[in-house]
Protein backbone atom coordinates (compact mmCIF):
# COMPACT_ATOMS: atom_id res chain seq x y z
CA UNK A 1 0.00 0.00 0.00
CA UNK A 2 1.24 3.54 -0.87
CA UNK A 3 2.56 5.73 1.96
CA UNK A 4 2.95 9.49 2.69
CA UNK A 5 6.53 10.16 3.26
CA UNK A 6 7.11 13.66 4.57
CA UNK A 7 10.95 14.76 4.76
CA UNK A 8 11.75 17.67 7.18
CA UNK A 9 14.77 19.40 6.10
CA UNK A 10 16.63 23.01 7.18
CA UNK A 11 17.71 23.85 2.95
CA UNK A 12 16.94 22.89 -0.48
CA UNK A 13 19.14 19.79 -1.02
CA UNK A 14 19.09 18.57 2.30
CA UNK A 15 16.78 15.57 1.92
CA UNK A 16 18.36 14.76 -1.52
CA UNK A 17 21.74 14.39 0.00
CA UNK A 18 21.23 12.88 2.86
CA UNK A 19 18.29 10.40 1.46
CA UNK A 20 17.96 10.55 -2.16
CA UNK A 21 18.63 7.14 -3.04
CA UNK A 22 16.08 5.93 -0.42
CA UNK A 23 13.98 8.78 -1.28
CA UNK A 24 14.05 7.74 -5.10
CA UNK A 25 13.49 3.67 -4.69
CA UNK A 26 10.22 4.64 -2.78
CA UNK A 27 9.33 7.18 -5.01
CA UNK A 28 10.06 4.50 -7.86
CA UNK A 29 7.61 1.98 -5.81
CA UNK A 30 5.08 4.60 -5.72
CA UNK A 31 5.04 6.58 -2.50
CA UNK A 32 4.18 9.99 -2.24
CA UNK A 33 6.64 12.22 -0.75
CA UNK A 34 6.56 15.69 0.35
CA UNK A 35 9.49 17.71 1.14
CA UNK A 36 9.22 20.27 3.33
CA UNK A 37 11.75 22.75 3.73
CA UNK A 38 12.04 25.16 6.53
CA UNK A 39 14.42 27.63 5.05
CA UNK A 40 15.04 29.20 1.41
CA UNK A 41 18.52 28.65 1.29
CA UNK A 42 19.01 32.42 1.14
CA UNK A 43 22.67 32.48 2.32
CA UNK A 44 23.71 29.83 0.08
CA UNK A 45 25.95 31.41 -2.15
CA UNK A 46 29.62 32.67 -2.37
CA UNK A 47 28.86 35.40 -4.28
CA UNK A 48 28.68 38.90 -2.39
CA UNK A 49 26.96 40.59 -5.12
CA UNK A 50 24.02 38.17 -5.06
CA UNK A 51 21.03 39.30 -3.46
CA UNK A 52 19.20 37.00 -0.74
CA UNK A 53 16.02 37.68 -3.60
CA UNK A 54 17.86 36.07 -6.43
CA UNK A 55 19.55 33.38 -4.35
CA UNK A 56 15.88 31.99 -3.48
CA UNK A 57 14.69 32.27 -6.87
CA UNK A 58 17.74 30.81 -7.76
CA UNK A 59 16.86 27.89 -5.99
CA UNK A 60 13.64 27.41 -5.83
CA UNK A 61 14.13 26.63 -9.72
CA UNK A 62 16.96 24.52 -8.47
CA UNK A 63 14.32 22.58 -5.86
CA UNK A 64 11.32 22.41 -8.15
CA UNK A 65 13.81 20.20 -11.00
CA UNK A 66 14.42 17.77 -7.50
CA UNK A 67 11.37 17.32 -6.85
CA UNK A 68 10.18 16.40 -10.49
CA UNK A 69 12.19 13.27 -10.29
CA UNK A 70 10.48 12.46 -7.11
CA UNK A 71 6.65 13.57 -8.24
CA UNK A 72 6.99 15.09 -5.10
CA UNK A 73 5.14 18.16 -3.72
CA UNK A 74 6.95 21.06 -1.53
CA UNK A 75 6.24 23.13 0.83
CA UNK A 76 8.36 26.05 2.35
CA UNK A 77 8.29 27.47 5.46
CA UNK A 78 9.98 30.57 4.55
CA UNK A 79 12.33 30.78 7.74
CA UNK A 80 15.93 33.02 7.58
CA UNK A 81 18.92 30.50 6.33
CA UNK A 82 21.89 30.41 8.98
CA UNK A 83 19.87 31.72 11.60
CA UNK A 84 17.64 28.84 12.33
CA UNK A 85 16.49 27.86 15.90
CA UNK A 86 14.11 25.27 17.58
CA UNK A 87 11.51 27.48 18.51
CA UNK A 88 7.99 26.99 19.53
CA UNK A 89 6.98 29.12 16.53
CA UNK A 90 8.60 26.41 14.35
CA UNK A 91 7.03 23.65 16.40
CA UNK A 92 4.01 24.86 15.87
CA UNK A 93 4.65 25.13 11.70
CA UNK A 94 5.92 21.65 11.49
CA UNK A 95 3.15 19.81 13.42
CA UNK A 96 0.76 21.86 11.34
CA UNK A 97 2.29 20.84 8.21
CA UNK A 98 2.52 16.99 9.52
CA UNK A 99 -1.19 17.36 10.72
CA UNK A 100 -1.87 18.48 7.07
CA UNK A 101 0.18 15.72 5.14
CA UNK A 102 -0.47 13.00 7.59
CA UNK A 103 2.26 10.74 6.98
CA UNK A 104 3.32 7.31 7.81
CA UNK A 105 6.74 8.37 7.66
CA UNK A 106 8.94 11.40 8.47
CA UNK A 107 12.09 11.59 7.65
CA UNK A 108 14.80 14.13 9.36
CA UNK A 109 18.49 14.91 10.79
CA UNK A 110 19.69 13.36 13.73
CA UNK A 111 19.87 16.40 16.45
CA UNK A 112 22.73 14.58 17.70
CA UNK A 113 25.06 14.79 15.36
CA UNK A 114 27.48 17.96 15.72
CA UNK A 115 30.90 16.14 13.79
CA UNK A 116 30.53 14.34 10.06
CA UNK A 117 33.66 12.39 8.36
CA UNK A 118 36.21 14.22 10.33
CA UNK A 119 36.28 17.76 8.28
CA UNK A 120 32.78 18.80 9.02
CA UNK A 121 30.65 20.65 12.35
CA UNK A 122 27.23 19.88 11.13
CA UNK A 123 25.12 23.21 10.25
CA UNK A 124 23.75 24.39 12.92
CA UNK A 125 20.70 25.10 11.24
CA UNK A 126 20.77 21.38 10.51
CA UNK A 127 20.61 20.93 13.91
CA UNK A 128 17.68 23.29 14.91
CA UNK A 129 15.97 21.84 12.02
CA UNK A 130 16.05 17.91 13.51
CA UNK A 131 15.44 19.00 17.36
CA UNK A 132 12.18 20.73 15.89
CA UNK A 133 11.11 17.61 13.95
CA UNK A 134 11.87 15.23 16.57
CA UNK A 135 10.21 17.83 19.18
CA UNK A 136 7.13 18.45 16.96
CA UNK A 137 6.69 14.45 16.49
CA UNK A 138 6.18 13.55 20.38
CA UNK A 139 4.25 14.42 21.72
CA UNK A 140 2.78 17.76 20.06
CA UNK A 141 1.45 16.33 16.62
CA UNK A 142 -0.51 13.54 18.49
CA UNK A 143 -1.95 15.88 21.39
CA UNK A 144 -5.25 17.60 20.99
CA UNK A 145 -4.11 20.10 24.33
CA UNK A 146 -1.14 20.89 22.39
CA UNK A 147 -1.29 24.21 20.20
CA UNK A 148 -4.99 23.78 20.42
CA UNK A 149 -5.60 26.98 17.59
CA UNK A 150 -4.31 24.34 15.39
CA UNK A 151 -7.77 22.38 16.00
CA UNK A 152 -9.43 25.34 14.38
CA UNK A 153 -7.71 25.45 11.50
CA UNK A 154 -9.10 21.79 11.07
CA UNK A 155 -5.99 20.23 11.60
CA UNK A 156 -6.88 16.81 13.88
CA UNK A 157 -3.64 15.05 15.63
CA UNK A 158 -1.75 12.74 14.14
CA UNK A 159 0.44 9.43 14.99
CA UNK A 160 3.32 8.91 12.43
CA UNK A 161 4.24 5.03 12.46
CA UNK A 162 7.53 5.39 11.53
CA UNK A 163 11.14 7.97 12.03
CA UNK A 164 13.90 7.87 10.08
CA UNK A 165 16.51 10.33 10.93
CA UNK A 166 19.90 10.66 8.91
CA UNK A 167 22.94 11.71 9.02
CA UNK A 168 23.17 9.33 12.18
CA UNK A 169 26.48 8.01 13.96
CA UNK A 170 23.72 5.16 15.66
CA UNK A 171 22.50 3.58 12.24
CA UNK A 172 20.00 0.21 12.44
CA UNK A 173 18.39 0.89 9.20
CA UNK A 174 20.71 0.53 5.98
CA UNK A 175 18.83 1.37 2.53
CA UNK A 176 21.32 -0.79 -0.65
CA UNK A 177 21.84 2.49 -3.04
CA UNK A 178 23.52 1.11 -5.32
CA UNK A 179 20.58 0.41 -8.05
CA UNK A 180 19.79 4.43 -7.83
CA UNK A 181 22.73 5.98 -7.31
CA UNK A 182 23.29 7.55 -10.97
CA UNK A 183 19.71 8.97 -9.82
CA UNK A 184 20.58 10.13 -6.62
CA UNK A 185 23.68 11.68 -8.46
CA UNK A 186 21.43 13.81 -10.65
CA UNK A 187 18.87 14.75 -8.23
CA UNK A 188 21.46 15.96 -6.34
CA UNK A 189 22.73 18.01 -9.10
CA UNK A 190 19.85 19.35 -9.78
CA UNK A 191 21.18 22.00 -7.13
CA UNK A 192 23.53 23.30 -9.80
CA UNK A 193 24.18 26.29 -7.49
CA UNK A 194 25.67 24.28 -4.62
CA UNK A 195 26.98 20.71 -6.14
CA UNK A 196 29.29 20.93 -9.04
CA UNK A 197 29.13 17.73 -11.12
CA UNK A 198 32.68 16.39 -10.53
CA UNK A 199 33.35 16.88 -7.04
CA UNK A 200 29.80 15.92 -6.04
CA UNK A 201 30.08 12.02 -7.62
CA UNK A 202 33.44 11.86 -5.70
CA UNK A 203 32.39 13.06 -2.39
CA UNK A 204 28.95 11.03 -1.88
CA UNK A 205 30.45 7.63 -3.97
CA UNK A 206 32.80 7.81 -1.14
CA UNK A 207 30.31 8.52 1.65
CA UNK A 208 27.87 5.64 -0.03
CA UNK A 209 30.80 3.17 0.19
CA UNK A 210 31.79 3.76 3.98
CA UNK A 211 28.30 3.70 4.77
CA UNK A 212 27.75 0.12 2.90
CA UNK A 213 30.88 -0.98 4.30
CA UNK A 214 29.10 -1.50 7.85
CA UNK A 215 26.63 -4.04 6.28
CA UNK A 216 28.82 -5.73 3.21
CA UNK A 217 26.78 -3.20 0.35
CA UNK A 218 28.73 -1.52 -2.56
CA UNK A 219 26.60 1.63 -1.79
CA UNK A 220 24.26 2.51 1.10
CA UNK A 221 22.25 5.05 3.07
CA UNK A 222 22.18 4.84 6.60
CA UNK A 223 19.31 6.03 9.40
CA UNK A 224 18.58 5.84 12.92
CA UNK A 225 14.83 4.72 13.00
CA UNK A 226 11.88 4.88 15.55
CA UNK A 227 8.82 2.99 15.36
CA UNK A 228 6.04 5.43 17.50
CA UNK A 229 2.23 4.68 18.55
CA UNK A 230 -0.44 6.35 20.04
CA UNK A 231 0.44 4.97 23.30
CA UNK A 232 4.16 4.93 23.66
CA UNK A 233 3.99 2.64 27.03
CA UNK A 234 2.04 0.24 25.58
CA UNK A 235 3.99 -0.07 22.46
CA UNK A 236 6.76 -0.57 25.12
CA UNK A 237 4.68 -3.73 26.30
CA UNK A 238 4.61 -4.98 22.81
CA UNK A 239 1.10 -3.54 21.90
CA UNK A 240 1.69 -1.02 19.40
CA UNK A 241 -1.50 0.03 17.76
CA UNK A 242 0.45 2.60 15.07
CA UNK A 243 -3.02 4.24 13.72
CA UNK A 244 -4.94 4.65 17.01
Amino acid sequence: MAKRILTIFAHPDDAETMAGGTLLKWARDGHQITLCLITDGDKGTADPTDTPEAVVARRRVEQAGAAARLGAAVVGLGYEDGLLQATLDLRRDLVRVMRRVRPQVVVAGDPTVWFRHGTYINHPDHRAAAQAAVEALYPAVKKHGIFPELLAEGLEPHVVEEVWLGPTDQPDTWIDISDVFEEKIALICEHASQFPPGPTRTAFTRMAREVGQERGLALAESFRTLRLSSSTVRSIAGDREPGR
